[in-house]
């Protein structure tokens, strides 16, 4: 809600000449229903859920004098306050673009997309362009502000007011923001009025086809960000299968590949994985040097050159980006570590939740593991179904032992979920290295008493989170704060 105090009529002047709004005054701008009261104007939005019609008539209810909606939404709405205006969402994003100040137009807005890595690429980012003395913030799955001290959302891409008001709230201490942008909020158009300047593309694996439907539609959704006008740069990973479909009709007026393959114009090299991280031999132009990473994993590598080809292409030298480089830490929730003591077996937390990512991290894990590695995961429920039995499968061939267990079933079954990820496991070479047990606590118990001090245990699935939603109730839950408890109790 934006409180206003001015007249519809002046105040969108600029929606269209066809639509002819009332001079009624305006308190309150509202683009939730709940939120309306006398005097408001409503912007209704097209809902996923396909119900914009009865928060149409809820707003009314409440006192609403404005009502806007777009006609391709729905069927028209007839009422006297009610105005229809085509291509609401762009107009309107355009009007809050002006209403905070144009404050996208100052900051360099580093958008990153992709099935996996945003949220650790936004934080490289954060972290890089912070020690190259350029402010940045992050906006994502984990919230909004500085990396050690966020603001909470419960969603990666903002509804358009929130997010308009979010990005004005931060460009009083920040120069830049590396925001994760999701495929729900590109192919909804939820960056309406916003100014991207640079796109970073991470990969494009099987996840959220629920909505897209299959991987051409959903690769389409990315390519959105690299098709907006303003687009100053792009940072596309040159390995992944996607990256044409990226580059193919990318807007950018500079175009940065990067990747281990020959041809990208970043180009990295694994010399070597240890307990202290990754060392890297990487290539920019007529440069190359060795780099210690300190983070876990191949895929982190990716994650962590996509931020070093951000800050190049921002204009930042090369020696100065790899020394940010090597300062980086790791991100919550993210192969996170959860005892540094060496006498403990090591366990990680990962946020690791469709195929390819539990894939990466168990393929990282297996090089970090000295002895057996055991996996404790789940799937969640009311979420697309077809990945089920391919992350049951990635679990059991990577993983010496296998628990299943509950992560957010929501509405769901837990033990239908489980019985999905096992599905194609029986009568296999698998079918003695899995378990269930459903009450994720006592899984992860038993997987870390289970453990030997050369031994691995990895918790994948919620990473970061620190609830459970059972049948639409959330309640306190943290895999981190469970593992720490257990290692604690150990000898």
């Amino acid at each position: 809600m934006i409180s206003i105090q001015k007249n519809a009529s002046q105040l969108f002047a600029h929606f269209s000449q066809d639509t002819v709004l009332p001079d009624v005054l305006i308190s309150t701008l509202c683009f939730d229903s709940r939120e309306v009261t006398t005097g408001s104007a409503f912007v209704a939005l097209g809902s996923v859920a396909g119900n914009r019609n009865d928060y149409i008539a809820k707003a009314l209810d409440l006192g609403a004098v404005l009502v806007l909606f777009d006609p391709s939404d729905g069927e028209s709405v007839v009422d006297e306050r009610c105005f229809a205006v085509s291509d609401l969402k762009q107009k309107i994003g355009t009007f809050l673009h002006d209403w905070f100040g144009q404050v996208t137009d100052q900051l360099s807005m580093i958008g990153i997309t992709g099935t996996n890595g945003k949220s650790s690429v936004s934080f490289y980012i954060s972290q890089m362009l912070d020690a190259l003395n350029k402010p940045c913030a992050v906006m994502g799955t984990l919230g909004y502000g500085r990396p050690n001290d966020l603001t909470e959302t419960g969603m990666t891409t903002l509804p358009l007011e929130k997010l308009h008001g979010a990005l004005a709230e931060l460009s009083t201490n920040y120069q830049a923001v590396g925001m994760e942008v999701s495929s729900h909020g590109l192919h909804q158009n939820r960056l309406a009025g916003v100014n991207i300047s640079g796109a970073v593309y991470t990969n494009l694996s099987h996840d959220h086809l629920d909505y897209h439907g299959n991987m051409s539609e959903y690769a389409a959704a990315k390519a959105m960000l690299f098709k907006r006008p303003e687009l100053k740069f792009a940072v596309i990973n040159g390995d992944d299968e996607y990256a044409d479909v990226m580059s193919a009709n990318s807007t950018a007026k500079s175009v940065l590949t990067y990747g281990q393959q020959s041809g990208n114009d970043l180009v990295f090299s694994i010399e070597s994985i240890s307990d202290e991280g990754i060392t890297l031999i990487i290539g920019f132009e007529n440069n190359e040097t060795q780099a210690l990473v300190p983070l876990y994993g191949a895929f982190n590598a990716y994650n962590a050159i996509a931020a070093l080809g951000v800050a190049l292409q921002l204009g930042f030298s090369f020696d100065a980006s790899i020394k940010a480089l090597g300062a980086l830490k790791s991100v919550a929730g993210r192969m996170e570590r959860v005892s540094d003591d060496v006498n403990l077996p090591l366990v990680l937390v990962d946020y690791a939740h469709t195929p390819d990512a539990l894939e990466q991290v168990l393929n990282t894990s297996q090089q970090h593991c000295k002895g057996s590695l055991t996996v404790v995961v789940g799937c969640g429920g009311d979420r697309d179904q077809r990945k089920r039995p391919l992350m049951g499968e990635i679990a059991a061939r990577y993983a010496d032992s296998v628990i299943f267990t509950s992560d957010n079933p929501r509405s769901e079954s837990p033990a239908t979920i489980a019985d999905q990820m096992v599905a194609s496991l029986s009568h296999t070479q698998y079918q003695n290295k899995y378990q269930i047990e459903l009450d994720r606590e006592r899984a992860i118990r038993h997987a870390i008493k289970g453990a030997k001090v050369n031994d691995l245990v990895l918790i994948a699935g919620k990473g970061h989170e620190d609830y459970q939603e059972i049948n639409g109730q959330r309640s306190y839950f943290s895999d981190i704060a469970v593992a720490r408890a257990v290692l604690e109790e150990r000898p």
